[in-house]
């Protein structure tokens, strides 16, 4: 339990600081004012004060924010700190006084941040584990892989065309695809081949969703401890860039089945879930915790880039709207529309918790 609370901690906490700090920095190259660098959000419990700036940590440990002056929807909602922001006189280093290109730069920087993290970090788990090689070292009788023909010391290449690095990356394709016909790329002493399996559907327990899932099968076992290659720092920031994207296109991939109903909506987790799973890779050891922290960093940057008011992309969606009409919304207008924002964001967190909590019942 205790490792499983600082492994929280950890994870969240760096990953908020990491998103925040990117806002930090930008705010203060374009000259933006900043009184608040907070980490958590609601009112504050230690701080101290640098320069202009307040650094703080809040009450409720979910989140944080850096406090831009002139920043009329901060301004509005007053809600971040406990309490309503005071009138204040408008001033040259204000949020909404600065140009377009320097406002989009401060509102991305978060979401920028969290994607580079998650590159150098995969880029240093690459360069001290190596990766392993998706090689197959046993074929299950009677499996759908032997039937279409794969052999001890097939290397997979490919998956419906697309790159396999990984025998981690070969599972996750198997089990998104049950009784669908796919073609895998191998590679058998030097000879390149196209196989064509299909998956058996088979039923597996989720403890994540509370239920059974269907998953495709095909039949096929690695060496946990072989098949591993060091790589250089060449290689290895090769392989973290393309892992980074890997995700990112996975996170966007479920997204889409969440929309779809490919998925289900039980499947998206909170911060206990995230706790759990933080625990889990802490005790599995340092590099599955950094891999994990990377893959936790992207998904937060793709949760603030959706068109939700409070959200980073709710801010940016703002600005492409003045940049496409010529002129901003209203305050009044941006100030509604972020308190819509804001209830839904605590409407989702609420989700989420109840997702999470009923997982543990």
């Amino acid at each position: 339990m205790i490792i499983t609370i600082l492994a929280t901690i950890l994870v969240l906490g760096v990953l908020i600081f990491v998103h925040e700090l990117g806002h930090f920095a930008a705010a203060k190259a374009v000259d933006i004012e900043v009184p608040r660098f907070s980490l958590g959000l609601g009112p504050k419990l230690i701080g101290f004060k640098k320069g202009e700036t307040e650094y703080v940590i809040s009450w409720f440990p979910l989140g944080g924010y850096v406090k831009m002056a002139g920043m009329i929807e901060e301004e509005g909602i007053g809600v971040l700190e406990g309490g309503k922001s005071e009138g204040r006189t408008p001033s040259p280093r204000d949020f909404d006084a600065k140009s377009l290109p320097a406002r989009t730069l401060v509102i991305s920087a978060g979401v920028l941040m969290n994607f580079l993290f998650a590159v150098v970090a995969f880029i240093v788990v690459a360069r001290a584990q190596g990766m392993q090689l998706p090689l197959i070292q046993d074929v299950v009788e009677d499996s759908p892989a032997a039937t279409a023909g794969f052999r001890p010391g097939d290397l997979i290449l490919t998956v419906e065309g697309n790159r396999i690095r990984s025998f981690n990356e070969l599972s996750l394709m198997v089990k998104q695809n049950p009784e669908k016909r796919i073609r895998i790329g191998v590679d058998r002493a030097g000879e390149r081949l196209t196989l064509q399996a299909v998956p058996r559907s088979v039923r597996i327990w989720s403890d994540v969703i509370r239920d059974s899932v269907e998953i495709g099968q095909l039949g096929v076992r690695s060496d946990p401890g072989g098949g591993y290659r060091s790589l250089g720092w060449g290689e290895a920031i090769e392989e973290g860039s393309y892992r980074t994207w890997y995700w990112v296109r996975t996170t966007f991939e479920f997204l889409g089945q969440l929309v779809s109903g490919q998925s289900s909506a039980k499947e998206v987790g909170g911060p206990i879930l995230i706790g759990q799973l933080s625990g889990q890779a802490a005790r599995a050891g340092i590099w599955p915790l950094l891999s994990f922290m990377a893959i936790i960093s992207i998904n937060l940057a793709i949760l603030n880039l959706l068109p939700v008011p409070v959200l980073d992309g709710g801010h940016l969606t703002f600005l492409a709207f003045e940049a496409v009409r010529g002129r901003a919304l209203s305050a009044g207008q941006r100030i509604r529309l972020t308190q819509v924002g804001m209830v839904l964001i605590v409407g989702l967190m609420v989700w989420v918790i109840t997702n999470d909590v009923l997982r543990l019942l």
